[in-house]
């Protein structure tokens, strides 16, 4: 459905009920500094991707800086979940577009403030073309949202090991 295979989602969670130590993936991304601000970041076997910050924050402007990396991987992340939860119910999608918009207080990164630190009112806009009613598309981006592993990892606590 929707070319998503649901067989393999399906076995996935077959093997994790069978198995309940199946359950934890460890995923991983490795960096290498490669000057001023910009970074190489290795993803299992893909390419490098380059992440870097603005000129007006002291980079070069080869890539997205982190933050435009953490809002792209929650829209992506939400948008997938949406995509296979409508799958499983069997809703054909003809389109999905998501957008999501956040602020970032440079001034408190800066330390010439006090404040959050992190992104504020982020907005994820969602426009989804599917013969499902709205309240359907509703329901299954509301549950999406509530259940994004990455959203739901913003509050994370981080453990740090400095080598």
């Amino acid at each position: 459905m929707n070319n998503i295979a649901l067989d393999a989602v399906q076995q996935v969670a077959n093997a994790i009920k069978e198995k309940p130590e199946l359950a934890i993936k460890k995923w991983t991304a490795h960096i290498n500094w490669k000057d001023g601000t910009e970074n190489n970041v290795f993803i299992r076997d893909f390419a490098p991707i380059i992440i870097d910050e603005p000129a007006q924050l002291g980079g070069t402007d080869k890539g997205p800086n982190p933050v435009e990396y953490l809002i792209a991987g929650v829209v992506s992340c939400f948008t997938i979940t949406f995509q296979v939860f409508a799958s499983q119910q069997g809703i054909k999608l003809e389109k999905v577009d998501a957008c999501i918009e956040a602020d970032l207080n440079v001034a408190v990164f800066l330390g010439l403030e006090k404040g959050e630190r992190g992104i504020q009112n982020p907005v994820i806009k969602l426009n989804a073309v599917t013969s499902a009613p709205i309240d359907k598309v509703k329901e299954i981006a509301d549950l999406a949202l509530s259940v994004s592993p990455v959203l739901s990892s913003l509050n994370t606590k981080v453990k740090l090991v400095v080598e």
